[in-house]
C-alpha cells in the first residue's frame, strides 16, 4: 500500500467516503446515459400491456428526487413529494447536469455530518433511520439504475459496459 493511499484513508472521515461516493455514483451513472443513444433514452421496453419499465431519462429523475429527498432530510426540511412527471428534461445532457447538481448538493450536507449527525435517527419515508445508514441510500439507488440503463442498453443490442476512470479510481 501507497504512504499516499494509507494517508488519503486514514484522514477521511466515513462522512467524507460516502460523499465522495455520491458524487462519483452521479458521474458513473451520468456516463451510462450519455451511452445511450438518443433514440432510447425514453424508450420504454415492453413485453406486453401491462409492463411497466421507466425510461433511462425516468430513472435518473428518479435519481434526483432521491438525492433531492435525501437533502431535504438531513437538512430538517421533511419529506417532498415525488414529483408527478420524472422526466422534464430538455435534453441527457440537463439530465446529468441536474443529477450531478443533486449528488453535489446532497454530498456537500454528508461531507460534513459528524458522529453525532450519523447517529442521529432522521425521519425517513421508510420509518426512522440513523444517518450512517440514511447516507447510503442515494448510492445504492444510483447503483441499482446503473444496472437498469445497462440492460435497457443489452435490449437495444449495446453489448458494451459503459464505465469510465471513475469507476474504477478512489
Amino acid at each position: 500500500m501507497s504512504a499516499e493511499l494509507l494517508e488519503k484513508i486514514e484522514s477521511t472521515s466515513v462522512a467524507g467516503w460516502q460523499a465522495r461516493l455520491i458524487e462519483k455514483s452521479a458521474a458513473i451513472l451520468a456516463n451510462f446515459v450519455d451511452s445511450t443513444r438518443e433514440d432510447r433514452l425514453r424508450w420504454h421496453p415492453s413485453v406486453d400491456e401491462s409492463s411497466n419499465v421507466r425510461s433511462v431519462l425516468e430513472q435518473i429523475g428518479e435519481c434526483i428526487f432521491v438525492n433531492q429527498r435525501f437533502h431535504s432530510i438531513l437538512r430538517g426540511k421533511g419529506l417532498p413529494e415525488a414529483p408527478k412527471v420524472w422526466d422534464d428534461f430538455t435534453d441527457a445532457a440537463d439530465a446529468i447536469t441536474r443529477l450531478k447538481e443533486s449528488a453535489h448538493q446532497l454530498a456537500k450536507v454528508v461531507e460534513v455530518m459528524d458522529s453525532e449527525a450519523l447517529a442521529k435517527d432522521y425521519t425517513t419515508h421508510r420509518g426512522p433511520m440513523p444517518g450512517i445508514l440514511l447516507i447510503q441510500f442515494p448510492v445504492r439507488n444510483m447503483t441499482y439504475h446503473m444496472g437498469q440503463i445497462n440492460m435497457i442498453q443489452l435490449l437495444y443490442g449495446d453489448t458494451e459496459f459503459h464505465i469510465t476512470d471513475e469507476f474504477t479510481t478512489l
